[in-house]
């Protein structure tokens, strides 16, 4: 059986967006960890998180950077975090969203980093683990993290972008075979992540299907789907 955990970008706000994407995954008791921008979040999204969590609803917010800043002056050489930026400037920013993620969500905050635009370095990876971060959700892996840290891959994206990175609209077929692809990979965890705010007209539908087409998977026996916290707790961090 594959674990999967599925990651939503970019979170700021419980806006239109993001509820008509959330909204079949409550509907089939899939959890949700949502990578939330510390400085761009506010009481809002921190009320709904409680609120569902007090519902029954499996959600949790990870940190996705501090500002979700561009620092590298090249639209597809992006990064907030990485060698632009000096170590003490990358341990400042996280440390400042580390604070904001626990004045707004308490125990909801899970220490978790995803780095914005998935780009970190070696200087990233040691102020999180001086800062006491436990794990880090990204597409890639470096050869060396810190003792302690685990590393949350990403193996399926949902979302697609142009050579202009603009969003494309989303193939049911393209999902799907992804998702198999990653089932035969191994047991080896993977994590499902989209940004909700690319979604537009007919992508709803075709994530709200394929949200019925994870759900089945975890019926027949050949997934099952946790909170990245949970990843954590078996790996006894």
């Amino acid at each position: 059986m594959k674990t999967f955990f599925l990651r939503c970008d970019d979170v700021t706000k419980p806006d239109r967006a993001f509820l008509r994407a959330f909204a079949p995954l409550k509907a089939a008791g899939l959890p949700l960890s949502c990578a939330v921008i510390p400085a761009q979040a506010g009481a809002a999204l921190a009320s709904f998180f409680r609120a569902e969590n007090a519902a029954g609803a499996r959600l949790e917010a990870l940190q996705h950077g501090f500002r979700h800043a561009e620092h590298a002056g090249n639209k597809y050489l992006k990064h907030e975090f990485g060698p632009s930026r000096a170590y003490g400037l990358q341990r400042a920013d996280i440390a400042a969203g580390k604070k904001l993620m626990e004045k707004l969500f308490g125990g909801l905050s899970q220490p978790v980093f995803v780095p914005p635009f998935h780009v970190y370095n070696s200087d990233t990876l040691k102020a999180l683990a001086a800062l006491g971060f436990k794990g880090l959700s990204a597409s890639r892996r470096l050869k060396r993290l810190p003792r302690g840290l685990a590393f949350l891959g990403t193996g399926v994206t949902v979302n697609e972008y142009d050579l202009g990175l603009k969003p494309r609209p989303l193939s049911p077929n393209l999902l799907r075979s992804r998702t198999l692809a990653a089932i035969k990979e191994g047991k080896k965890p993977a994590g499902i992540y989209f940004h909700h705010a690319d979604l537009k007209g007919g992508d709803f539908k075709v994530f709200s299907d394929y949200v019925s087409f994870l759900k089945d998977l975890e019926r027949r026996g050949l997934a099952r789907f946790v909170l990245s916290s949970e990843l954590l707790k078996k790996r006894g961090r």
